[in-house]
């Protein structure tokens, strides 16, 4: 289980598609998208913006110039091994429920689960806030560690950081924390300077990795991301 974390407008769901992205045009493989916030078409613009290079704006208002590359990308997307799961409060029973339906659909395997996000999941009423976020971690590792795939859970972080001069989160700000450190594999936190500059012109982007019991190396990757068609590069500096 990847746990994807960082504040608002950081770009959480803009790594979850260009990855979910490079799984099924680099790898061949299926993909199920969990979407409690964005509606289908929100999530489908994402992705056609990834495909097309037209900025997602623009197909969401069918913009007349691009009609041609749009319809372009809905065949191409249409042939992609691509499912969305669409729910405004998924109870972990129900993606679990998902997860099977779509290994079942795509002939027995899957290259990723895309959960986006961790807050949206309905918490058990009267409930310790913290100890239901960590049992809804434990409950998503499982589906990941039963199907024996890689699950990528978004998770919003407090904003205790910015109040520091440097703004970069940490673990210690994942919001109502309970386990969530501990039962991922890999932490990556998101930070954009750009958030705080307000400079138009920065498409910097860091990948800092907080935990990563898969590979060992911890430390900060920076790319370049275009956030109208979610597109990550290498950055040279």
């Amino acid at each position: 289980m990847v746990v994807v974390a960082a504040e608002s407008h950081m770009g959480k769901t803009h790594f979850m598609i260009s990855t979910a992205y490079e799984i099924m045009t680099k790898l061949g493989k299926g993909v199920l998208y969990v979407s409690p916030e964005m509606d289908r078409n929100q999530v489908n613009a994402r992705m056609l913006a990834r495909i097309t290079g037209v900025d997602s704006a623009n197909i969401q208002a069918q913009t007349q110039s691009y009609w041609q590359q749009i319809a372009q990308g809905v065949v191409q997307l249409g042939e992609m091994p691509w499912q969305i799961f669409e729910h405004s409060t998924p109870t972990t029973t129900m993606i679990a429920s998902a997860v099977r339906r779509s290994i079942a659909e795509f002939g027995g395997s899957i290259g990723a689960v895309f959960v986006d996000y961790l807050q949206q999941i309905p918490l058990e009423s009267g409930g310790n806030m913290a100890h239901e976020v960590g049992k809804i971690t434990r409950q998503i590792r499982a589906i990941a560690k039963e199907h024996k795939i890689p699950v990528f859970l978004g998770c919003q972080i407090n904003r205790g950081n910015q109040t520091t001069a440097d703004k970069r989160p940490n673990r210690h700000l994942l919001r109502n924390s309970g386990e969530i450190f501990e039962v991922c594999d890999q932490l990556i936190m998101l930070y954009r300077d750009a958030v705080y500059t307000k400079d138009p012109s920065d498409q910097t982007i860091e990948l800092i990795v907080e935990k990563n019991r898969l590979y060992g190396k911890l430390g900060t990757a920076t790319m370049l991301c275009d956030f109208s068609t979610s597109r990550f590069l290498n950055f040279a500096r």
